[in-house]
């Protein structure tokens, strides 16, 4: 997805939001703000919003020394998640249609993206992910991705935040289900391979419990977003080589929809009007799409 002016004010609001997060030093601020602005006036230089966010991110640990800053807020969102966890696998082995409550769950997931939203410690997670699950999707590929599924050998998804780790695991059990009968299919779960933002690394999937649901894998890319270009061999050859490959969340929208090289669900919820109408949906809308 290519970088839209949009982008442009989206990122000074982070800048600001990580420099708050690292110190209360209103100088470093100010340096990482104008730092941001100048890495943002290269604009036509960034192939994807989730490139351009990274410049910006990196700014960020530059000046404030911190090469972590939402460690307290992804530790926080895995316990938020792993508090409401029980709630909701009890609610998808319950359903009449395990894998589209599966998919519904992971997606409201995506709601704990400090990139977005900012600081979400101070809400009732559980309360809004019970509400935003009776969204369900506004577009939707669940039937080819039916049709997928069945006898896959080898699955891949691409992880987005750290939060949003521990919803997966209940993804990741029903698409084991789905694939049949028979050898049990691999599951590789790709992450960041440096923190960005509040995504997953592996440190933080593995505090989410998810090594005993799937392979973690680290992609070798540090942005929000997969960039292939930059993963490493040894992941680029299980995401080409998996039968079925589902991305999560915004940023490997942004970096994955125009560039993929093979076919991808996509799995998010439309939280920015740029994505919103690249994905055709409305703002706010969850979507499943194939691509």
């Amino acid at each position: 997805m290519q970088v839209h002016l949009d982008c442009v004010h989206c990122n000074v609001r982070q800048a600001l939001e990580a420099a708050r997060l690292t110190t209360a030093d209103t100088g470093i601020h100010k340096k990482i703000v104008f730092a941001s602005l100048e890495a943002l006036g290269k604009y036509d230089s960034y192939r994807t919003p989730a490139e351009m966010s990274r410049a910006v991110h990196d700014l960020v640990k530059q000046y404030s020394g911190n090469p972590d800053p939402y460690k307290k807020v992804k530790e926080d969102s895995i316990a938020m998640a792993r508090g409401v966890y029980p709630r909701l696998k009890r609610l998808v082995e319950g359903d009449v249609d395990r894998l589209l409550r599966a998919l519904e769950v992971s997606a409201a997931g995506n709601l704990l993206d400090a990139g977005v939203y900012g600081d979400l410690r101070t809400q009732d997670m559980e309360a809004v992910l019970m509400e935003e699950l009776d969204r369900g999707f506004a577009l939707s590929d669940l039937k080819a991705l039916r049709g997928d599924l069945p006898g896959a050998r080898n699955v891949l998804i691409v992880a987005d935040n750290a939060g949003e780790t521990v919803l997966d695991r209940i993804l990741i059990s029903e698409i084991k289900r789905a694939c049949g009968s028979g050898t049990e299919p691999n599951v590789f779960y790709g992450v960041r391979s440096v923190p960005m933002i509040n995504d997953a690394t592996v440190e933080d999937a593995v505090a989410s419990g998810l090594e005993h649901d799937a392979i973690i894998v680290d992609t070798g890319c540090g942005a929000p977003g997969l960039v292939l270009d930059d993963a490493d061999p040894e992941f680029l050859e299980i995401y080409r080589e998996a039968d079925v490959v589902i991305s999560k969340g915004q940023g490997n929208y942004e970096t994955l929809s125009d560039s993929a090289g093979r076919t991808v669900y996509f799995v998010l919820k439309a939280k920015c009007e740029v994505v919103a109408r690249d994905t055709g949906a409305s703002l706010g809308d969850y979507v499943l799409l194939r691509r």
